[in-house]
């Protein structure tokens, strides 16, 4: 029964070579979605934040990223001490049921259990960075800048299904308990290769108003896989396996943004619209029928059958990449080295595997003009829907290249007997020099 741990593994090894879909890259980790020029992952916020990017009045054109920046995540459930609760399950199943009483006792001690770890217990693990040298921004001398992004992303979760424990009388008189609890994973890796343009449409003592478009080519891989919590652990690796390789759909579409910043010399204030045409992406299927499932795989696919029919998951289902519309605002003294910045998500969204994100963020920053004075950047961030967890970020960077950031959960979990964030987020980059 230390499936859990197994499929966790799995998981992680899944998704290995991406990057965090539900949380932006590098130092925008802790920024946010507002557009800060000493920030070059700002850039992939809103559309019309690269004209920013680049000073092309000091002789400037080009600004590109070098390495990453690489972001590694996780989310855990609010289950404590999972484990362990998995290891009472394991020797509660496995007793020899000699009467009806005892039958009934360990029907009663598994029942809650399996409630509890089907209420909310779930590990999601996030991977991964920009190919190198992305994004790259160029800058003309009329002051219209174009920007191409390279970015590989994925993200993969396990979790608990639960079922009741049946009591079935055995032939010879004995008990048996029975059930369709199982372990549930998808995963999902999306490449997105976008082109962007944005430009100064009016400018005068007050501000400059600035427009920018971005259209984005998706090619979007989705797996899922069931494993019956009574298989062998021999045959626990080889099903979750199948959900990135053999039960994998891949399809491509394209997204467009729209985004519009208004700044001033003290201040700024921006709206960015993403992926307004809505673009879906199909999901690998589970069987729909058992008539052709080999034994060693029937007891799972009969449990996803019976999970399907509750409605627990979707035999056949495609994922969409939601309209979504964000504000942000900042203000800037003492030359913009220092900021205090601002944005929301007006509205919820799902990530590749289906949980729900609308982040509320707000942050401060420190750049200075010399190279030897290391950056700092602090903030706060909350997610307004599902899993509803907040973070305190904190970032730096060193030479004005090296980028290291941090966004550490302030809920907790129990794990083998201590309190542990139940969400963290690393990321780390080396960009060209501001």
């Amino acid at each position: 029964m230390q499936k859990a741990l197994i499929i966790a593994g799995s998981l992680a090894c899944g998704a290995a070579v991406a990057a965090p879909v539900s949380q932006p890259f590098g130092s925008s980790f802790t920024l946010g979605s507002s557009a800060n020029p000493a920030s070059l992952m700002t850039a992939l916020g809103n559309p019309a934040a690269s004209y920013f990017m680049v000073n092309s009045e000091e002789g400037d054109n080009f600004r590109t990223g070098i390495l990453g920046p690489l972001g590694v995540g996780y989310e855990v459930g609010e289950v404590d001490s999972l484990e362990d609760k998995i290891d009472d399950l394991d020797d509660l199943l496995d007793q020899e049921v000699m009467t009806i009483g005892q039958a009934l006792n360990i029907q009663s001690q598994a029942n809650d259990l399996l409630a509890q770890m089907g209420e909310d217990a779930h590990l999601k693990v996030m991977v991964g960075a920009p190919v190198p040298v992305f994004p790259i921004i160029y800058k003309t001398d009329n002051g219209g800048a174009f920007m191409l992004d390279l970015s590989i992303a994925a993200v993969a979760k396990g979790r608990f299904l639960d079922d009741d424990i049946d009591i079935v009388q055995e032939t010879n008189g004995d008990y048996r308990l029975d059930t369709n609890s199982s372990m549930y994973a998808k995963a999902g890796g999306i490449v997105t290769f976008g082109l962007g343009y944005s430009t100064d449409v009016y400018s005068s003592d007050a501000g400059t108003l600035v427009l920018g478009t971005k259209l984005n080519a998706h090619s979007v891989t989705l797996g899922k896989a069931l494993l019956h919590l009574e298989s062998s652990d021999d045959d626990t690796e080889d099903a979750f396996s199948d959900a990135f390789s053999d039960q994998q759909e891949t399809s491509t579409d394209f997204g467009l943004d729209l985004g519009a910043i208004w700044a001033s010399e003290h201040y700024q204030v921006g709206l960015q619209g993403t992926n307004l045409n809505e673009p879906s992406f199909e999901y690998a299927t589970l069987p729909s029928t058992c008539t052709t499932v080999t034994p060693v795989n029937l007891p799972s696919c009969n449990a996803a059958l019976e999970f399907a029919q509750k409605g627990e998951l979707e035999l056949n289902e495609e994922y969409t990449l939601e309209r979504q519309f964000t504000v942000d605002a900042s203000t800037f003294v003492f030359d913009r080295q220092l900021s205090l910045a601002a944005s929301y998500e007006l509205n919820e969204v799902a990530d590749l595997v289906g949980d729900k994100y609308q982040w509320a963020t707000v942050s401060t920053a420190y750049y200075s003009s010399s190279s030897f004075i290391p950056a700092v950047r602090l903030g706060y961030k909350k997610n307004m829907a599902g899993s509803e967890l907040s973070y305190a970020m904190v970032g730096a960077t060193l030479f004005k290249r090296l980028n290291l950031d941090l966004a550490y959960g302030l809920e907790t979990v129990e794990i083998d007997g201590d309190e542990q964030p139940r969400s963290l987020y690393v990321s780390a980059s080396i960009e060209s020099a501001f």
